[in-house]
């Protein structure tokens, strides 16, 4: 039970994620239900009713305190209306004078609905996502305990791997073990050894996805798992330029690209084609006096790794490799171990696809757990004296790290172009007045296509995953505003509870360049 202390403590701290107020003071509102819902599907928290919005105390109605706990409780039991069923148990207690009832919701290891809709929390509102499919998965993808990779799939056969990603995993396994077990296997022996599995619900036999991921065909991935993709790509300027460009700059989106949707083999292959295309070279002898090693490769076999070992795949997110002058930053989706910005001496992580990892590992591909952020510390260091690495983990996992002093090429002469930049002349891309406004073209092309037709808030925050809502007003809505891309439909009351976006003409001609 919370004591008087900490509430008053809470109460003063406002809503957020973890925390509701509700004014009922004689009946439970729908709405209450509707919040523990969230909380259960996401990390729990506590409800106090009898509270305004700003944290004030107003109290319930004394007579009603005990019906108002009832109700809670035959709720929460009733299958009809919350489903699973969660036992808990409202409390009532007094403070200065007047009574509240607080709710200590779990997290639960199940996904909730209340009157069959499904609700999840972001910041400090209740978000029905019932009609957006792949944020119900979410969901779903939250509390599954096992890892996406051991969905099975009874229709794919040996026809479907691709027998080249086949013979390099073969080939880098007997360079360090020529007499490797897998070596002696069949493919289809192998691949059945590893990774065969029966579907839950049918009981039908299959490979698993790791397989798929791993060695399958182009055609096999796009069919199983459609949202597999990483964005390669390489801008030659520095982060801060791309971020705040000059009048002057030309319109580059990128110089050098690579869309990436084949298996994690030839992904591999390909991403460190690309670094070693768009990065400069740096050799150092190895500790035998000998050997010379690609400083790049020992730092970024270890990233590229990492983003292709420790995504989640049932994600509609797609994988980032962003190669700027000074600095490579990563972004994927993930189940996430650690929360918030972390340090990489105290960067902790723990198997996320076991299965894929395994080949990884057993190709020297991937090293043991815990290896990989030790030669990144040890080898970023002698690439760039001044290397700082800056790490933020959470559903949207960030790695970066820089690379090169951006004083040493900044320079106020347009930067050369390659023959894969697109741009225009005729007014500024999507691109360009990203960076003016520290957007994404993809935010802004999602925002700007979602309000073609009138959207509130709610129904935009929903396509970007955000969560708190003053936070993404601020970031983008009033951004995209300013610059006359987006229009309110109550200009004169920005606040109202009737307020909806628009996307101007303006920014229709910026979708259509």
């Amino acid at each position: 039970m919370l004591s008087i202390d900490k509430i008053r403590e809470m109460l003063s701290l406002g809503e957020n994620k973890q925390v509701e107020f509700k004014k009922c003071t004689d009946q439970v509102s729908a709405s209450v239900y509707e919040t523990i819902c969230s909380f259960l599907n996401a990390e729990g928290g506590y409800i106090f009713l009898g509270v305004n919005d700003d944290g004030a105390i107003i109290g319930i109605n004394p007579k009603c305190a005990i019906d108002m706990t009832k109700s809670i409780i035959n709720t929460l039991n009733n299958p009809e209306q919350f489903l699973p069923p969660m036992p808990i148990n409202p409390e009532v207690i007094e403070i200065d004078g007047k009574l509240i009832i607080y709710i200590n919701v779990p997290e639960s290891e199940q996904v909730h609905r209340y009157k069959n809709r499904f609700y999840d929390r972001w910041g400090d509102a209740d978000n029905d996502v019932s009609k957006q499919t792949y944020l119900v998965k979410n969901i779903f993808m939250r509390k599954e305990k096992e890892s996406s990779e051991n969905e099975v799939f009874p229709d794919v056969t040996i026809n479907d791997m691709d027998e080249e990603s086949l013979k390099i995993m073969r080939s880098h396994i007997s360079i360090y073990n020529s007499n490797h077990p897998w070596l002696s296997m069949t493919n289809e022996e192998f691949l059945k050894s590893l990774f065969w599995g029966k579907q839950r619900e049918t009981n039908k036999e299959g490979y698993k996805l790791a397989a798929i991921l791993l060695f399958g065909k182009e055609q096999t991935i796009l069919n199983c798992c459609p949202w597999h993709r990483t964005d390669a790509i390489y801008r030659s300027m520095s982060y801060e330029r791309f971020l705040h460009p000059l009048p002057t700059d030309p319109d580059i989106r990128y110089n050098d690209r690579d869309m990436i949707c084949v298996n994690l083999i030839q992904s591999y292959i390909r991403l460190l084609n690309f670094v070693q295309r768009n990065m400069p070279d740096k050799f150092r002898l190895a500790d035998n006096g000998i050997d010379r090693l690609d400083l790049r490769v020992m730092i970024f076999r270890e990233v590229i790794s990492n983003t292709l070992l420790h995504r989640e795949y049932i994600s509609s997110y797609t994988n980032k490799f962003l190669i700027f002058r000074d600095r490579v930053i990563t972004e994927n989706w993930t189940k996430p171990f650690q929360t918030g910005d972390i340090n990489i001496n105290d960067w902790r992580t723990r198997t996320k696809n076991p299965l894929i990892t395994k080949v990884f590992r057993e190709m020297k591909w991937a090293e043991e757990l815990g290896s990989g952020q030790k030669n990144i510390r040890k080898y970023a260091p002698l690439y760039f004296e001044n290397a700082e690495i800056e790490i933020h983990s959470g559903e949207e996992f960030i790695f970066s790290i820089t690379y090169r002093d951006p004083k040493e090429f900044e320079f106020t002469e347009d930067i050369p172009t390659s023959r894969d930049q697109v741009g225009t002349k005729s007014g500024p891309s999507q691109d360009q007045v990203g960076t003016k406004l520290t957007l994404s073209q993809r935010e802004i092309q999602t925002i700007l296509e979602a309000c073609i037709s009138e959207k509130s808030l709610i129904e935009i925050i929903t396509l970007l995953h955000f969560s708190n809502r003053t936070k993404f007003r601020n970031k983008y809505i009033n951004p995209l505003i300013a610059e006359g891309l987006l229009a309110m439909t109550v200009p004169d009351k920005p606040n109202s509870r009737l307020q909806k976006y628009y996307t101007t003409e303006k920014g229709k001609s910026l979708l259509n360049r």
